[in-house]
């Protein structure tokens, strides 16, 4: 019986005994020096965050706190919009990034923030938050557009914040989003020549990927963007392709209407952006 037992568990550690005795692996692993702590949590992306966390927390990470809903007004601006704010509602988030947004999402007393985040860097960050902020909410890791294909569960709102200019078939997210939800807010980049300059649509837009689509009677022109030479950013904060599909305004608040989110409140419109011409908005279906 002994000998039995004992075989058995050889066999089942000699995975372990063998990658112990793998060389150069240990190299591919960093280990932590000290006690556990927050700072040595947000470290394991030492030099990646955008996000200053909140200040009680005492940790140095990115410059910008965007937790704080007096520095990032998205959130309170969609409550102002919304009768009884977002308390109680089921919301569905797309590319929560550095997960600022889902931490002030559930403290306006959403019922629920269900996030979904494609950057594998992005997911694991999300987790961070999660931890050091102590959020009810889930993260899951994967792409968005599947993910909506694959689920059949209904939101009250579904957030969709920096993530439709990241797309290569931006028309394809919104019909997916209003399939989900009777009410999406929106915040994105979007394309236009009045205000880009020439220096810049030569610097960041390749028309060798511009792409025409006639959807619902229009014609919609998207706008090739290529990562490869942007450098509005320090680092890569873009989407799973080399270059993504921009839409101009009119034609995003077309797609909306023509989808039954027809009504349109814009938050702001910020055409001088540095990193291209921006606005947020909420749209709602007219019963909704």
């Amino acid at each position: 019986m002994a000998t039995s037992l004992r075989r058995r568990a050889q066999t089942a550690l000699a995975p372990v005994f063998g990658a112990l005795r793998l060389r150069g692996r240990r190299d591919r692993h960093r280990f932590a020096s000290g006690p556990p702590s927050a700072q040595q949590t947000v470290d394991i992306f030492t030099g990646q965050w955008v996000t200053a966390f909140p200040p009680e927390l005492g940790v140095v990470a990115g410059a910008v706190n965007h937790f704080d809903p007096d520095v990032d007004p998205r959130v309170p601006w969609v409550e102002s919009q919304l009768p009884h704010g977002l308390a109680g509602m089921r919301i569905l988030e797309l590319g929560p990034f550095e997960g600022y947004q889902t931490a002030v999402l559930e403290k306006a007393g959403a019922a629920s923030v269900l996030a979904v985040e494609g950057s594998e860097t992005a997911y694991l960050k999300c987790l961070v938050v999660k931890e050091l902020l102590d959020l009810r909410a889930h993260f899951l890791y994967g792409d968005v557009l599947k993910y909506l294909e694959s689920t059949d569960e209904d939101f009250d709102i579904v957030w969709a914040s920096g993530i439709l200019y990241h797309q290569t078939d931006p028309i394809g997210l919104l019909e997916r989003i209003s399939a989900r939800t009777g009410r999406v807010f929106l915040h994105t980049h979007y394309y236009d020549a009045d205000v880009i300059s020439p220096e810049a649509r030569r610097a960041r837009f390749d028309e060798g990927k511009d792409v025409v689509v006639h959807w619902h009677g229009r014609r919609i022109h998207l706008h090739g963007y290529d990562y490869a030479v942007d450098t509005s950013t320090n680092g890569f904060a873009g989407g799973p392709r080399p270059y993504a599909l921009w839409m101009e305004r009119a034609d995003i608040e077309f797609v909306l209407t023509e989808l039954g989110l027809g009504d349109i409140s814009y938050g702001v419109v910020d055409p001088g952006n540095p990193a291209g011409p921006a606005f947020f908005l909420l749209a709602t279906a007219t019963a909704a």
